[in-house]
Order: C-alpha cells, then sequence, then structure tokens
C-alpha cells in the first residue's frame, strides 16, 4: 500500500493558525494588562468565580495609585493657580505702565504744540 501525504487547504491552515493564534494573543494582553487571563476566561464563560488574593493587591495597588495621582493633580492646580495670580498681577502692573506711558506721550504732545506755538 502506498501511503497517502497529508494535504492541507488553504482555509484548514487558516483555521489552525487562528485556533493557536487567538488564545494566545488573548493570553498574551492579559498579562501584559496584569490581568489573570484563565480567570478572565472564566468569568467570561460564566464560571463560578472566587476572589483571588491577587485582586486585592491590585485593588490596594489601584488605590494607591489613584491617590498619588489625586495629590499629583492637587499640586499641578495649586501651581496653575500660583501662575495664574502671577500673570494677572503683571497683567495689571503692564496695564499701568501703559496708561503712564500714554499720559506721558500726551503730556509730550501739548508741550510740542506750545513750542510749535512759540516759534510761529
Amino acid at each position: 500500500m502506498t501511503k497517502r501525504k497529508l494535504q492541507m487547504t488553504a482555509f484548514s491552515r487558516f483555521f489552525l493558525f487562528l485556533i493557536i493564534f487567538v488564545p494566545a494573543t488573548f493570553f498574551g494582553v492579559s498579562y501584559i494588562k496584569g490581568e489573570d487571563g484563565i480567570q478572565t476566561l472564566k468569568n467570561m464563560m460564566g464560571m463560578e468565580t472566587t476572589e483571588s488574593p491577587q485582586q486585592s493587591t491590585s485593588n490596594t495597588n489601584s488605590e494607591t495609585f489613584v491617590n498619588g495621582e489625586v495629590k499629583r493633580l492637587q499640586d499641578e492646580l495649586k501651581e496653575k493657580e500660583r501662575r495664574l495670580k502671577d500673570l494677572y498681577q503683571e497683567n495689571e502692573l503692564l496695564k499701568k505702565q501703559a496708561d503712564d506711558a500714554k499720559a506721558e506721550l500726551q503730556e509730550v504732545k501739548t508741550q510740542l504744540e506750545k513750542i510749535k506755538k512759540a516759534f510761529n
């Protein structure tokens, strides 16, 4: 008897690729996100779940992260408010200087007019 060579169609190769690639990708992404891929899969399938101690650590880490983020944002807000106050003060100073310069310019114009009248 002759031995037949196993031939695969393009679809069967693609299907085999998906059977291997999709789960590997799912678990890889779960690992990168810091999640338990098997537990996520069980939750999606509706299987009975139990709380893992890793999740409580994750919650503690996220609370610490959130608290740190809140503090950073509060500090940033204080800095922005201080900068805004400084800019308002600088703006008022510049307005005053502009008004003084306008008044001085007006005074110089009137003096110039007086000098022109004196020579005419």
